[in-house]
């Protein structure tokens, strides 16, 4: 009892020193980032297809214009009803673009930049991933509706899944205390336990076998999720 006690004053001692020093970063960070803050809180609708997540220090310009990403709103807007039937009220752009809609409810809609490539297989991979995570139990979003080609309405390949309810963890991660700080870390570990009990015969990527060449060899995982020795 008294090793175990001892362990777990250990982990309680390492957690309290790292969560000082994320606190510690998150106030340069966010004293850093008022302006910019101030600046993307009025985005016009032109400036969705602009980059806002941060700032680079290196060749600013490039890196922007490599995730610049010019689509078509009311496209998208038509996928995203399509997908979950309801009339869309406001939304805004972050990388990923966050669709309000009348009733207060709201799904996300993942674009990719021009810097991920290959696009059609990272976004087929993704929307695999997601599913068979969840039918494991994994706490992740549900995939409503994705698209594979940038020649769709939308003008830009996309995920659109469910957002999912709750509090960030970066908005009350220097409020908490010990107790629940560890409660927290415990909770991480049993995702990660239900992560490490799922098994593949091979290494390779997760899609759904419709997304493959018929001549590509994979190896069936569930239901018609398949790992592809080759993509």
């Amino acid at each position: 009892m008294l090793d175990n006690n001892k362990g777990i004053l250990g982990v309680t001692l390492r957690l309290t020193t790292i969560f000082s020093k994320m606190r510690q970063f998150s106030r340069c960070f966010n004293r850093s980032t008022k302006s910019l803050s101030r600046r993307t809180s009025s985005l016009g609708s032109s400036d969705l297809f602009e980059y806002t997540f941060g700032r680079f220090l290196f060749n600013e310009e490039l890196h922007r214009a490599e995730r610049r990403i010019q689509f078509d709103v009311g496209a998208l807007a038509r996928a995203t009803c399509h997908s979950v039937g309801r009339c869309i009220n406001s939304g805004d752009f972050n990388r990923v673009l966050k669709i309000t809609f009348n009733d207060g409810s709201a799904v996300l809609a993942r674009l990719p930049y021009k810097t991920t490539v290959p696009k059609y297989h990272t976004v087929a991979s993704e929307a695999a991933t997601l599913v068979l995570l969840r039918a494991y139990g994994v706490p992740v979003p549900k995939v409503l509706a994705y698209s594979l080609d940038q020649t769709n309405p939308v003008g830009n390949e996309y995920v659109i899944f469910e957002r999912l309810e709750g509090t960030p963890l970066s908005d009350q991660r220097f409020s908490m205390d010990t107790k629940t700080r560890v409660n927290i870390m415990r909770q991480i570990a049993d995702v990660e336990r239900r992560f490490m009990s799922i098994h593949f015969l091979v290494n390779g990527s997760l899609y759904y076998r419709r997304d493959l060449d018929s001549s590509q060899r994979v190896i069936l995982v569930l239901n018609d999720i398949v790992v592809s020795l080759a993509a």
